[in-house]
């Protein structure tokens, strides 16, 4: 008997360490791309500076511009909170992709997750050769629906599956539908210290064309780590502008 769970202790931990000899090892193709060909691995801390946006205003239809000042914040009524910032509500896509938090990026052989400070569920990005579920069946969240595959070393995001909750303002001008669909293309640079993401929405009913900007990433220090973001919903405070902060007796 002793023999035994000795037998069963000793499969269980090869089979822990192969998992972890696994998971260790640099992301690879998914399928029908080249298995074993190593691709760049975009884990780490990615934080935005202050010339890391670069974005041109975007050709809108008027539906797009319409839609752009309803989801544009009340500066000059003393509001500068979406409905979702004000109670802490899931900001999603593409909000948390321009916080000024530095983003947590997991990558593994099958899928990349990108994790924001701010009140957001993480990004799921598969990369194992999947397609998108069957829109009519799938459940729309705020970061939509992600699929990935490597072109070269360019790690190519196709988004879809978005809902209308959420901050839904686009840099550029613009808003985030459900018909939206957002392509990106991320690329390490400077030997791995920088991360260009270039973002590009499709939605006919917003753009006269497809409207492309991108930002850069920069690495953060090692000792980085996660941080919790507090919303409270309860406090009314939110809803002032910054100009207005309350005073302290």
């Amino acid at each position: 008997m002793m023999q035994l769970k000795l037998s069963a202790a000793a499969l269980t931990a090869t089979v822990l360490l192969s998992s972890c000899s696994q998971s260790s090892k640099p992301a690879t193709a998914g399928a029908g791309q080249g298995e074993g060909h190593q691709h760049p691995d975009i884990s780490g801390f990615w934080e935005l500076v202050s010339d890391s946006k670069h974005v041109s205003p975007a050709s809108l239809t008027p539906l797009g511009t319409e839609l752009t000042e309803k989801q544009r914040p009340k500066v000059d009524e003393g509001v500068i909170t979406t409905y979702a910032s004000r109670w802490c509500q899931p900001l999603g896509t593409p909000f948390i992709m321009g916080d000024a938090a530095p983003l947590d990026i997991l990558q593994t052989p099958r899928e990349i997750a990108i994790i924001a400070e701010v009140q957001s569920s993480a990004r799921h990005i598969y990369i194992d050769g999947r397609g998108h579920p069957d829109m009519d069946v799938f459940d729309p969240t705020t970061n939509g629906h992600s699929i990935g595959h490597w072109e070269g070393q360019t790690l190519v995001v196709e988004t879809v599956g978005f809902n209308d909750r959420g901050n839904l303002l686009l840099p550029g001008g613009g808003a985030r539908t459900p018909s939206s669909k957002l392509i990106e293309h991320y690329e390490l640079l400077a030997a791995g210290k920088q991360l260009k993401v270039t973002f590009t929405w499709e939605d006919p009913q917003i753009f006269t064309q497809p409207h492309t900007y991108f930002f850069m990433y920069y690495k953060s220090a090692a000792d980085q780590y996660a941080r919790e973001y507090f919303c409270d919903a309860s406090d009314a405070n939110r809803s002032k502008t910054a100009e207005q902060p309350t005073q302290q007796e």
